[in-house]
């Protein structure tokens, strides 16, 4: 396969690949779009610090391990085209709750779930293979993850102009994320009549069994404990830097409802450095009542 056979775009696996780079670019764009917009976010809500910002980034990429796992699974069951569509339409969801998120608690759920559209580099690799023979996988693969890895490059540069000159004003960051996320979920359906799980006449074959790996032996349970050790430990961190940051001792905090009333001042301090402070934060725990 050569680069001029990327112009070809009538011969079908060409289409496919394009289509498929295109999808996992818009899917990049969204998930990267947070932090090109990151000090506009900050000025325009008031109460969200660079903290804030950096438990944001974590919770970014927190959900992509197990989210690439259960996708994984999902492709053999409903093929690669199917599971694209819709997790670019599920993914939309949370994109547009960020988005217009008035709390931390918002933002923080919203980009905890985001996290998952991570996963769809998974997928365009599945859909890359389908199409092309082993001696062409590779170039095809290659062209696809480069280009679509470019899409948070491509939000890096444009979101902000986008934001700032297209839409203005104090909520301009909030339209063009906006903007991206309804994007997405518009490709996502486009993407599900558009392709097919592989050239005509070829069967997707689906496995009799989707489930977990076995493990059998010791040796196998040790390896498999330490390839959860990344998944484990992003977790971990989320929830020590949460902590750290005063935002209470349990998840409790976050879902009842933010520390902010709507004016953006604090109904109780985020900022603990002392043993002291947190205690409050556990008092404050107990008194607030339930959503």
């Amino acid at each position: 396969m050569q680069v001029s056979d990327l112009f070809r775009y009538k011969n079908p696996e060409i289409k496919a690949l394009h289509l498929t780079w295109i999808a996992f670019f818009i899917s990049f764009y969204v998930w990267f779009n947070m932090a090109p917009l990151a000090t506009t976010m900050m000025k325009s809500l008031g109460w969200l610090t660079m903290k804030d910002v950096k438990i944001l980034a974590i919770c970014n990429v927190a959900l992509t391990i197990p989210a690439r796992l259960i996708t994984g699974m999902a492709l053999y069951k409903f093929g690669p085209r199917r599971v694209f569509s819709v997790l670019m339409v599920i993914m939309a969801v949370p994109a547009l709750v960020f988005a217009f998120g008035n709390s931390f608690a918002q933002l923080l759920a919203a980009r905890l779930v985001l996290s998952s559209i991570g996963a769809s580099f998974v997928v365009g690799i599945h859909m890359t293979a389908l199409w092309f023979k082993p001696k062409d996988i590779g170039f095809a693969e290659g062209f696809y993850a480069g280009w679509g890895n470019f899409g948070s490059a491509a939000a890096a540069m444009t979101l902000p102009y986008i934001a700032l000159t297209m839409f203005g004003g104090e909520s301009g960051w909030r339209y063009a994320l906006a903007l991206s996320a309804i994007i997405m979920a518009a490709y996502g359906v486009f993407y599900w009549f558009a392709i097919t799980d592989g050239p005509a006449g070829s069967i997707h074959r689906k496995p009799r069994k989707v489930a977990a790996l076995e493990v059998s032996t010791w040796g196998d349970m040790i390896k498999l404990l330490i390839c959860t050790v990344p998944m484990v430990g992003i977790l971990v961190i989320l929830v020590w830097r949460i902590q750290s940051s005063g935002y209470g001792t349990g998840w409790a905090y976050l879902l009842s409802g933010d520390s902010r009333d709507s004016h953006g001042s604090s109904q109780v301090s985020h900022k603990h450095p002392t043993q002291e402070g947190r205690a409050e934060d556990g008092q404050y725990l107990q008194r607030r009542p339930g959503p």
